[in-house]
């Protein structure tokens, strides 16, 4: 009998995610499952040492088709351990719109289409994922998806093209340097919450995010996904600010953007533990996005909160994110954690 134990490898993926999952099964067997794959060269750096240990990827989820997701998948395609992968989960087909966008592009799309289509041993996806979909249990982990919506994917695939997304649009406009006096109370009160509408943000809005059960253990993986679509499907599951969902660990919404994380998802939720998966090329996380963590009405201020960077802090030195100073983590209740990318989640460490 194994001792069951799960383990999440937030690895470093520059400005985008990669998630390695591995855990002993209800069959006492060891499974693995990655969630996207970072920028291209995530999986020759960081990737391809995890697959080398293992015999085979039970599950890939591909939450979306931008770069910063999707790059990592397409070179363990190409790469010699491509037969290690079995099934692959995404929202493909007539999705997959021509852009111009160096985030967004058709040639992606069907390069791993083309993958699927000339491999005698991948499977993936019948049906579309959304958050109507049935939840997943692959041997004892249960997987519940919250987005994307079929409004979202609908407007994703109605869209002629993706259209160019600006690199400028992707950086906050409300950077501010670091402040000992900053009152985050004051700044999230000054700058209310405002998502990005579907039109405008089509692609995040396809973007898978998922509710991981295992024991009694929670995880929640929200991708790049829209903060309305996610609360929506937190509401339909039955949860509210009477009774929130209880998560061990948390992955921030877009890398920590602005316009992803609100009160009202919050309010939904009850966490100590936020992930943070960037190098800061975006000025990701946001100090709005920090802020509302740690300011929202719900919040339990006895019970400290842990932010979670997976690179070290001196990466973020030469970009415009706010680290939290010491004096702003004394004040708030909360610990900046840097270069953590491996997390227990039960059990000792069995790799």
């Amino acid at each position: 009998m194994h001792k069951k134990n799960l383990t999440l490898h937030v690895l470093k993926a520059f400005s985008g995610d990669t998630l390695f999952l591995s855990y002993i099964g209800d069959d006492e067997h060891k499974h693995y499952i990655l969630i996207d794959g970072g920028m291209p060269n995530s999986y020759k750096k960081y990737i391809k040492t995890h697959i080398a240990k293992i015999e085979h990827l039970d599950y890939v989820f591909l939450t979306h088709i931008d770069k910063d997701h999707i790059g990592g998948i397409l070179k363990l395609l190409d790469s010699s351990q491509k037969n290690k992968v079995k099934n692959i989960f995404f929202n493909s087909g007539k999705m997959i719109k021509k852009s111009d966008s160096t985030l967004v592009s058709e040639s992606d799309g069907i390069a791993l289409v083309n993958f699927i289509n000339n491999s005698n041993t991948l499977n993936t996806n019948k049906k579309e994922l959304t958050n109507e979909s049935e939840p997943f249990n692959f041997f004892g982990l249960q997987i519940t998806l919250l987005s994307p919506s079929y409004e979202a994917l609908e407007v994703f695939n109605n869209a002629f093209t993706l259209g160019e997304i600006k690199e400028e649009a992707l950086i906050s406009d409300s950077l501010i340097k670091e402040d000992v006096s900053l009152d985050f109370y004051q700044l999230i009160k000054e700058k209310p919450f405002k998502e990005k509408r579907l039109k405008d943000d089509p692609a995040n809005g396809a973007s898978l995010s998922m509710i991981l059960k295992y024991e009694e253990q929670t995880i929640l993986l929200l991708g790049d996904a829209k903060d309305h679509i996610i609360v929506s499907s937190l509401k339909a599951l039955g949860y509210s600010t009477e009774n929130r969902l209880k998560v061990d660990y948390l992955k921030l919404a877009h890398h920590g953007s602005k316009y992803h994380t609100s009160e009202e998802f919050l309010a939904l939720v009850e966490c100590q533990n936020y992930i943070i998966s960037t190098n800061g090329r975006y000025g990701h996380p946001n100090i709005e996005t920090l802020a509302r963590v740690l300011c929202h009405k719900h919040r339990d201020t006895s019970k400290k909160i842990y932010f979670y960077y997976n690179y070290a802090k001196e990466d973020y030195k030469n970009t415009k994110t706010h680290l939290l100073t010491s004096e702003e983590e004394e004040r708030y209740n909360c610990k900046s954690i840097y270069n953590h990318t491996l997390f227990n989640i039960l059990g000792e460490n069995s790799d």
